[in-house]
């Protein structure tokens, strides 16, 4: 399904029961997009978020996934494939390297969740390298004030079907217009920012018709992050794959 359908909270108890996985799944399929309330405290992932941001990570040049591979921190600021284009922050955490942010370690057993939900076994995944072909990943993206976005696209869905995002900002608190939308079947643009909260955790179909608009905010809002942050969890073919699969820009709906 690539196109929305609706929003459906969901409990921690079904996430994380695994009895539930396959209507989850199936739920998101549909072109549901599933919300876990409250899945994270948000000055944890605040606080997490501020100190990767203004450490001196430097940006990385070539960010193909290949084995060998450190954790990257790159700006995106390119178009690609079928009118893709993208404007953002990313720092991309690898289960091979070491991250000393706590991140991952926070982030763990929800990511385990989420590769059973794409039918893979966690002890496996985990100790895949980019030879392996089929890798995890943790990413967040900032999208800064006035610029940061995403062309409306799909991701391939050959290796993750469900992916997971969780947010570390929040519409009215961080931002006030724009960020996170989908495409239902009118052909609707819907805004998907304005009913998700800091800290809570969203599933949805990696085929899903979906893009950044760009973030703005007025001048009564002091946010300090001053701009819109995102961890996506996902699995994804490294670039050891001949015939690897990418994302595609969407043209028209």
């Amino acid at each position: 399904m690539s196109y929305f359908k609706k929003l459906k909270e969901i409990t921690i108890k079904e996430f994380f029961d695994d009895d539930s996985i396959i209507n989850l799944k199936n739920e998101v399929m549909d072109g549901n997009i599933l919300v876990l309330r409250s899945a994270f405290n948000p000055e944890n992932l605040r606080k997490i978020f501020i100190n990767i941001k203004n450490s001196n990570i430097d940006i990385t040049k070539d960010t193909r996934m290949l084995e060998g591979i450190k954790n990257i921190h790159y700006r995106s600021d390119s178009t690609g494939a079928g009118s893709y284009s993208a404007k953002d922050l990313s720092w991309y955490f690898f289960p091979w390297n070491t991250d000393a942010t706590g991140l991952s370690d926070l982030i763990e057993p929800f990511f385990n969740q989420i590769i059973k939900m794409n039918g893979y076994n966690t002890k496996t995944i985990k100790n895949n390298t980019p030879k392996d072909i089929v890798i995890q990943r943790i990413q967040i993206i900032y999208y800064p004030i006035g610029s940061g976005n995403i062309s409306l696209h799909q991701d391939p869905t050959n290796i993750t079907k469900v992916t997971c995002g969780i947010y570390i900002t929040e519409n009215g608190l961080d931002y006030n217009k724009g960020g996170f939308y989908v495409y239902d079947m009118n052909k609707k643009k819907i805004n998907i920012d304005e009913n998700i909260k800091s800290g809570d955790l969203i599933l949805f179909y990696n085929g899903l018709f979906h893009g950044v608009d760009i973030v703005s905010k007025n001048k009564n809002n002091n946010s300090k992050i001053n701009g819109r942050g995102f961890i996506n969890l996902s699995l994804l073919e490294s670039h050891e794959s001949k015939n690897r699969k990418t994302t595609k820009g969407i043209r028209k709906i």
